[in-house]
């Protein structure tokens, strides 16, 4: 007795079972490109209003009477600053934002040659006149970790 391979049969149209889960992942994925679509029809990026120019003026003329370098287009403050502060007044004087300022404040070797410098007057003048214009209820607690820094005229103009 020998034994024979069952002939091959012919398909029938049919490529296999259908995916249950089809219909969902469509659903899922429509509302995805949905709500992508709704929010970038919704994203104001532009934070140009009018409050925000005022108060970029103010900071203009703050600026200016310190004798601080002012950018020479007033839209630059009034696009990173907005009407909030921005990033400046998220928290100015929280342990992460002394953090991030004493890394900042070296002299930019990577290891062992890292070290503190002495940050000057205006830099430290020029976040506060920020914090004062608006977020001033920040200002205090800022000046209060500053005055621990060694200061003094640094950058030449």
């Amino acid at each position: 007795m020998t034994a024979t391979a069952p002939e091959p049969t012919e398909p029938t149209g049919q490529s296999g079972p259908e995916d249950p889960n089809r219909t969902i992942y469509w659903v899922i994925g429509a509302v995805v490109v949905v709500l992508a679509i709704i929010g970038l029809i919704s994203y104001s990026g532009k934070k140009d209003d009018q409050q925000a120019q005022q108060k970029a003026q103010e900071l203009t003329q703050k600026f200016q009477r310190a004798g601080l370098a002012v950018p020479q287009d007033q839209d630059i403050i009034t696009r990173s600053l907005g009407t909030d502060g921005g990033a400046v007044c998220d928290n100015p004087a929280s342990a992460l934002g002394k953090a991030v300022l004493n890394d900042q404040l070296t002299n930019g070797a990577d290891f062992v040659g890292r070290r503190v410098i002495i940050i000057d007057k205006r830099i430290a003048l020029g976040e506060a006149l920020i914090l004062q214009t608006y977020c001033p209820e920040k200002l205090k607690p800022y000046q209060d970790q500053i005055n621990q820094y060694k200061t003094d005229d640094t950058v030449k103009n």
